[in-house]
């Protein structure tokens, strides 16, 4: 995540045209969370020793911890470090909603952990229709299981998936097909307190974090459900690379290549990104190089953070978009079929707006209901002294809002104060918390307060959302792809765990219709390969659907 000594010498990039809004036009995001009461502040109980678990935490998300259809907020926090200071009484809290406001939780959830916390995901561990939460850490990774009545239990060293070394991202999925959820995890660096290498800027005679080179990599865990709400760690028998140069970041899971099964993307620090190839019985193969993700279109491992996938272009086939860091622009893979994929990100309009942020979090999303989808990133360096260090670098960086023109190209537009101001952003992750059809944001900053980003914008344009269930050991019917077909347009999406990098998004679908008033046809390939087919005639609002065969 660190680019070469020599930055200073590339050459200037020019900043992309960014779309402004009409005079007197309320900004497309405002920062509602005090006002809804969320009171969060994140700390990662620096020493001035650098310790690199500083520069990646930490996340959050959005979860419905009562299945009452209302999506409350958790925020991952960190804890102190040797040396440090301010982080003492740190800990994770909940938020439950209650009809668009949120009230502190934590206490009767039992989900205020004090571990070094990095990112969370969703899934049903145990199959009992409940919804549990996987939490990563720097030390023991925490498996919440949920009691169904707002109140969570730990039990990961249970579950066999209390990995104690540098989680980052994580994402549930039925990976062999036998109904019940499986686990990724992506870990990053080999680190631990007691050897913490000095590292110094030689123009400057200044400390700050290292390289990641400096560190082993640690390779991923792939847990298999044993069915019985337990777990076995088989990473390295089921094809998941095991180098000392992995180093994972980002994960997701979706079906890329439409053969209804789960793939597994992982963005990699500083070696080729990974595409892992399901055989249907969870056994991967690294399709990554052959399919065109692994490498920038230069052919140069990048340094990768989060992953956003996605029908970009409307061919109802998922495109994969990856952050990357500062002075290395994101990239765009557009999905051209049979596997593969082309590096299509100057086309797209996203290589001169994404050089010089460091990109993290990152989301497709429909923000104006206009029927495709567009793009937020969220952007914060890692490096303390890096405005002493690169001209035109700062810690603290805007974040970015692109809109979709409909054919897969993208414009930066001005999202409002809430976007224009500077700073050091992590997990970006996707709700619906008011119900109201537009779709919020939650962010999360190093060592700032959470930011609420209320979807403001004003449009006549019509949407359905979908709120599916799925049958026995995976009701949250996390996989299931729905595909919505408006006249002549289809739109696909899919229920994912996890959110890219350290975040958890809304399980519900959303799909914009733009004027299209209805009806729309709806089909749904659930898990184990049932399909339903309906038809909903009244849009602007949220639909039930549970799986036929549940």
């Amino acid at each position: 995540m660190f680019a070469a000594l020599l930055w200073s010498l590339l050459p200037a990039v020019l900043p992309a045209a960014v779309a402004a809004p009409a005079s007197g036009e309320t900004p497309w995001f405002e920062d509602v969370a005090a006002e809804v009461g969320v009171v969060f502040t994140h700390q990662d109980g620096r020493s001035g020793r650098y310790y690199p678990i500083e520069t990646v935490a930490s996340g959050g998300g959005w979860l419905d911890i009562e299945g009452d259809g209302d999506y409350d907020l958790y925020l991952i926090n960190g804890a102190a470090t040797p040396g440090g200071h301010g982080a003492e009484g740190a800990r994770n809290r909940l938020f439950e909603n209650r009809d668009g406001r949120f009230v502190d939780a934590t206490e009767h959830s039992g989900l205020g952990d004090r571990g070094y916390g990095m990112g969370m995901c969703v899934g049903d561990s145990d199959g009992d229709g409940v919804l549990d939460l996987l939490v990563t850490n720097f030390g023991p990774d925490r498996l919440l299981r949920g009691l169904g009545d707002g109140r969570f239990t730990e039990r990961a060293a249970a579950a066999g998936v209390a990995d104690a070394g540098w989680s980052v991202s994580c994402a549930f999925g039925d990976l062999d097909g036998d109904g019940d959820l499986d686990l990724y995890v992506s870990r990053y660096l080999d680190f631990d307190f007691a050897h913490n290498p000095a590292c110094t800027e030689p123009a400057l005679s200044l400390r700050d974090y290292c390289h990641p080179a400096r560190y082993r990599g640690l390779p991923d865990r792939l847990y298999i459900n044993q069915g019985d709400g337990t777990f076995r760690e088989q990473a390295r028998a089921r094809g998941i690379a095991q180098g000392v140069r992995e180093r994972g970041l980002g994960v997701a899971l979706s079906d890329l290549d439409q053969d209804g099964d789960l793939d597994i993307v992982v963005a990699n620090d500083e070696s080729p990104n990974r595409l892992y190839r399901n055989d249907g019985e969870a056994y991967f193969e690294d399709v990554a190089m052959l399919a065109g993700t692994a490498v920038s279109a230069a052919g140069e491992a990048q340094a990768a953070m989060g992953i956003a996938i996605g029908d970009v272009d409307g061919d109802s086939m998922e495109d994969l978009f990856i952050t990357n860091y500062a002075l290395e622009s994101n990239a765009l893979y557009r999905n051209l079929g049979d596997g593969l994929f082309g590096e299509r990100t100057r086309a797209a309009g996203l290589a001169t707006a994404s050089y010089r942020p460091l990109g993290w979090g990152t989301a497709f999303l429909d923000v104006d209901n206009d029927g495709d989808l567009d793009l937020a990133v969220a952007n914060g360096h890692v490096m303390a002294h890096i405005a002493r260090q690169v001209p035109g670098q700062q810690s603290a960086q805007p974040n970015q809002l692109f809109l979709n023109d409909g054919s897969g190209r993208f414009v930066e537009t001005d999202a409002g104060p809430a976007f224009s101001r500077a700073r050091v952003s992590r997990a970006l992750a996707v709700a619906d918390f008011d119900d109201d059809g537009r779709l919020d944001l939650l962010i999360t900053n190093t060592n700032g307060t959470a930011e609420v980003l209320r979807n403001r914008h004003r449009t006549a344009h019509h949407w359905l959302g979908l709120a599916l269930e799925g049958a026995a050991g995976n009701r949250l019917a996390i996989g299931a792809r729905a595909t919505v077909r408006a006249g002549a347009r289809a739109q696909v999406r899919a229920v994912s765990s996890g959110g890219g990098v350290l975040a958890q998004s809304d399980l519900r679908l959303h799909f914009g219709l733009g004027s299209f008033a209805g009806p729309v046809q709806v089909e749904i390939r659930w898990t184990r390969a049932r399909q339903q087919t309906f038809t909903v005639e009244r849009l602007d609002r949220y639909v039930a659907v549970r799986d036929p065969g549940r």
